[in-house]
């Protein structure tokens, strides 16, 4: 498959030293690291400020660049991202025998350079919208006329969808992928990535050939001119360690204990959700989205832990099986090992919603705008 992977692109950003509001000409430098397949533009408050410099239709395995500029805090993000397809019809090596759709994949996280810490990064929480998708009758890959055999779906760029006053309220959210399903390889792992870090794309890795993806980064809790990462941790398991089976439909079932720290001081709220990306459907299956195992919203922001099977801190919504609010212990089917995902979110306000309505869906869509600063934390869990 032709990919052109990306890497380093470095920028500087002001940040206040005072109020979380106030803005000053006080610049930090940061550096925002990207892997992507295949291509991509970058924009912040709607200046392009750099792209790939190597062409997309150059057969390549990996590219870095690097890219600095300033701006002033709050800003917003945008990226153009592009798999290659030799034409309208979206497929690539046309008229050879490894003739094939492609896929896409990228991912993103911005550190602050003085310190190190990662201070933004791609996740579901990502705006996207997909502006070229083809082939719509996938069959066609094995058409001898491709572009005259597969249909194509274009959809004009919005002109201003990269400044900071385009309204992305109708765009969906991004979806997150594992490395398996993009195909990591050589470049990605030049970077030290976040935990929290994912790749992402449109809902369609092979179709969606030409996407935009948009977030708005705001101030960080910034106490004595340092930056601090809200921190999710359990005692039960450590980040990428095993789920230990009294949390599954294996054990007790009931969900484990969490701890949190750094939340910023203007925190309303916290939302935790607990969450997996589904293995491919089975006959009969209708795909449901990820499967949510937990959701808690309205969580006061004094709360700094949660005890293993506790329903007595915030509100408890809704679990992806819809027969009772609160906490479903996963019971995967199929053999190989699960990754689950913790999410704890601060947000700038309360949620006017009922823990019937609250499922991870309706919580994002609610939260959209109001997230001060989130954490993750991953698990894994195999069923013997």
């Amino acid at each position: 498959m032709k990919r052109i992977f990306l890497g380093l692109l470095i920028f500087s950003i002001f940040i206040p030293l005072g109020q979380a509001q106030a803005v000053t000409s006080k610049s930090i430098s940061f550096q925002a690291e990207i892997w992507a397949d295949n291509w991509f533009s970058l924009y912040i408050n709607g200046k392009k400020v750099g792209e790939d410099s190597v062409s997309i239709s150059t057969e390549r395995s990996f590219n870095s660049e690097r890219i600095k500029f300033t701006a002033s805090y709050p800003f917003t993000i945008g990226v153009i991202a592009k798999d290659f397809t030799e034409n309208s019809s979206g497929l690539e090596y046309i008229g050879k025998p490894n003739q094939q759709i492609g896929d896409g994949g990228i991912i993103i996280q911005i550190r602050e350079l003085a310190t190190g810490k990662v201070i933004a990064y791609s996740s579901r929480d990502w705006k996207v919208l997909t502006v070229n998708k083809a082939p719509l009758n996938p069959e066609c890959v094995k058409s001898k006329d491709p572009l005259a055999d597969c249909k194509s779906l274009i959809t004009s760029i919005p002109s201003t969808w990269a400044s900071t006053t385009f309204k992305d309220t109708s765009w969906k959210n991004a979806s997150e992928y594992s490395r398996e399903a993009v195909g990591v390889k050589d470049g990605f792992f030049d970077f030290s990535w976040s935990p929290s870090a994912s790749l992402i794309w449109s809902s369609d890795l092979k179709l969606d050939n030409t996407i935009l993806l948009r977030r708005v980064i705001k101030t960080s809790t910034i106490s004595g001119g340092t930056v601090k990462n809200l921190v999710l941790s359990s005692p039960d398991f450590k980040e990428g360690g095993s789920l230990p089976i009294d949390f599954t439909c294996d054990g007790k079932g009931v969900s484990p204990s969490l701890s949190w720290s750094d939340v910023p001081a203007e925190t309303q709220s916290l939302v935790l959700i607990m969450d997996t990306v589904p293995g491919p459907l089975r006959p009969g299956e209708t795909d449901i989205g990820n499967h949510f195992y937990l959701t808690i919203f309205n969580i006061p922001p004094t709360v700094t832990s949660i005890a293993a099977g506790a329903s007595n801190v915030g509100v408890l919504g809704q679990n992806f099986q819809g027969k009772k609010l609160g906490y479903t212990p996963p019971c995967s089917q199929g053999p190989g090992s699960k990754k689950y995902t913790f999410y704890l979110y601060a947000l700038n306000s309360r949620l006017s919603i009922s823990g019937v309505q609250a499922t991870e869906k309706s919580l994002r869509e609610l939260m959209a705008g109001k997230v001060l600063a989130s954490a993750e934390l991953n698990a894994f869990y195999s069923r013997q």
